[in-house]
C-alpha cells in the first residue's frame, strides 16, 4: 500500500516555503506521494454544483490564490529525490493537449521519473466558459488528447488526424522518461470516467467513495478491461480523502477522519475493497495542520496498516 498528501497550493499558507517545508517533511517521514490539485480561474458568480457526495457541495475557497501545479512541480523536483510527484488532478479539457504534454514530458524530466499524472474532465462550466473552452463536450477532447498525449510521448516525428487536434509530421521533444509515458490517474464518478481509466489509465482515482460504490468499481473496472484487452492488474484503485484526527468526530462520509483507530480500521476496509494508493488531504488547508497531520499518520497509522 502506498500513502501520500496533498501539498497546500491555495489559501494564505500557499507559498514557497509551505512548499518546501511539506516536501522536506514528506521525504523525512518516507512518505510515498506529494499531490497538487489545479484550478486556473475561478468566477466568484457560478450556478455551478460539485457533488462529491449525494447533499454535499462543494466547498470552494473562491478567493484564495491558487498556485499553478506544474511550476511547482518543477520547483520541488529540484529539492526531493524519492518522492513521487502528482497532480490531483488537473482538468485536462480547459488545456490545449500540445502544451500539457510538452508540460508532462518536462516534469518528469526534471524529476527523473517520478511524475503521475492525475486528470479529469471538470465541473465548473463558468470556469471553461471564462477560458474559452467548451464544457459539453469536454469528455470526448479529453479522450482525443489522452491519444494525442500518448502520440507525443511516444513516436518522432509526430502525426495524428482527430476530430479536434491535427498535426502532421512534426518534432516533439523531450520525450518523457517513463515511457510510453507517465502513469495516467483518471478521476471522477461516473462510468465514463471509469471506461476511460480502463482505456488509458495506470488508476482510477475517485473522490470520497463509498464502501458500496468500492465494492462495485472492481468488477466493473474489469469487465471494460476486458473489453480494451488489457490485463486486470493494469489499472489500480487510488483513492482520495480528507484527513483529520477528531475524537469527536462521527460521519460515516468522512471515513478518514476520526480518532487514530476509526482512521486505521477505515483504511483497512478501503484496502480490503481494492484501493491501494491513498491521497490525502490535511484538514484544514493550512502548512501547521499539514505538517502534524503527516507526522501523526506516520507514527499512529502507517506503522499499523
Amino acid at each position: 500500500m502506498q500513502y501520500g498528501f496533498s501539498l497546500v497550493v491555495r489559501g494564505e499558507d500557499a507559498n514557497p516555503d509551505t512548499f518546501a517545508a511539506i516536501a522536506e517533511r514528506s521525504e523525512a517521514l518516507q512518505l510515498d506521494s506529494l499531490w497538487l490539485s489545479a484550478h486556473v480561474i475561478l468566477p466568484l458568480q457560478t450556478k455551478s454544483d460539485y457533488i462529491l457526495i449525494p447533499g454535499r457541495k462543494h466547498d470552494a475557497h473562491w478567493k484564495d490564490n491558487y498556485w499553478e501545479p506544474f511550476t511547482i512541480l518543477s520547483y520541488l523536483s529540484a529539492m526531493t529525490s524519492k518522492i513521487t510527484l502528482g497532480t490531483s488532478i488537473v482538468v485536462l479539457p480547459m488545456h490545449n493537449p500540445f502544451e500539457l504534454a510538452k508540460q508532462v514530458a518536462e516534469v518528469d524530466q526534471l524529476s527523473r521519473g517520478r511524475f503521475i499524472f492525475g486528470i479529469g474532465v471538470g465541473w465548473f462550466e463558468e470556469e471553461f466558459e471564462a477560458l474559452g473552452q467548451a464544457f459539453h463536450n469536454r469528455g470526448k477532447r479529453t479522450d482525443e488528447a489522452l491519444e494525442l498525449m500518448h502520440k507525443l510521448w511516444t513516436e518522432e516525428p509526430v502525426t495524428f488526424s482527430g476530430q479536434y487536434y491535427n498535426v502532421t509530421e512534426a518534432s516533439f521533444r523531450p520525450k518523457p522518461v517513463q515511457q510510453p509515458g507517465p502513469p495516467i490517474w483518471v478521476a471522477g464518478g461516473s462510468r465514463a470516467a471509469l471506461r476511460r481509466a480502463a482505456r488509458f489509465g495506470s488508476a482510477f482515482h475517485p473522490v470520497r467513495p463509498s464502501y458500496e460504490y468500492m465494492g462495485e468499481i472492481r468488477s466493473e473496472l474489469n469487465a471494460l478491461l476486458d473489453e480494451y484487452q488489457r490485463p486486470h492488474d493494469s489499472v489500480d484503485i487510488s483513492v482520495k480523502f480528507p484527513m483529520a484526527f477528531d475524537d469527536d468526530a462521527n460521519d460515516p462520509s468522512s471515513p478518514t477522519i476520526g480518532t487514530p483507530q476509526s482512521i486505521i480500521d477505515s483504511l483497512r476496509r478501503y484496502q480490503d475493497l481494492g484501493g491501494n494508493h491513498f491521497v490525502l488531504d490535511a484538514k484544514p488547508e493550512t502548512l501547521q495542520a499539514t505538517l502534524d497531520t503527516m507526522e501523526r499518520f506516520a507514527q499512529e497509522i502507517r506503522p499499523k496498516l
